[in-house]
């Protein structure tokens, strides 16, 4: 058989050829397909130190784009806030005055019987009605007597300005400013790739 002739006798069929044995003053032959070493003076390839700046600022302009509407809504709900505790106080304090008011009147006769003139108009001979701001005090509801005033106007809202919050404040320049952070992130990346060594 011919594969019995390429097969040595010490072998058996089912073991593992061995690669054959080389001189020790045979010349070393490279091989095409062997990969040559680098020469050590090639520099190695690197990425631009304009890619983390470009980075930072993509990724910067997109905080903005982000934090400064975020930041404008919560400086208007705290204004609102304030401006609910001020009335939250006012309303607390005419509570307090009516309760004092119902208080006085279910003790003091007196002052029973001088509301209940004041709401039928009628003045008992021999008196007289003290005039206030050239009003007459006998019209109106008894009501205005506890009037509690109501607080001081809040002036009106308005967020601190500048060029950047201006331009995020606005959708449509904001969507333009966001595309350009976008960008700068993907040329970043795509342009600092280095390759593998």
């Amino acid at each position: 058989m011919e594969g019995d002739r390429d097969i040595p006798a010490d072998q058996t069929p089912w073991d593992q050829p061995q690669a054959p044995s080389v001189p020790a003053d045979a010349p070393i032959m490279a091989h095409a397909s062997a990969v040559a070493p680098e020469p050590a003076n090639r520099p190695a390839p690197r990425a631009g130190g304009w890619t983390i700046t470009l980075l930072c600022v993509g990724i910067a302009l997109l905080a903005c784009c982000i934090i400064i509407p975020q930041a404008d809504a919560n400086r208007r709900l705290a204004y609102q806030q304030q401006k609910l505790k001020a009335d939250l106080e006012q309303i607390q304090k005419q509570a307090a005055v009516n309760e004092e008011f119902l208080k006085k009147v279910a003790n003091d006769p007196t002052l029973a019987e001088r509301l209940a003139q004041r709401q039928m108009k009628f003045v008992r001979e021999g008196t007289s009605v003290l005039k206030l701001d050239g009003r007459d005090p006998v019209d109106g509801s008894p009501f205005l007597l506890v009037r509690v005033p109501p607080p001081p106007p809040q002036p009106p809202f308005h967020p601190p300005g500048g060029l950047m919050a201006s331009i995020c404040r606005n959708p449509q320049s904001r969507s333009y400013v966001m595309g350009a952070g976008l960008l700068l992130v993907a040329c970043g990346l795509v342009l600092g790739y280095s390759p593998r060594r």
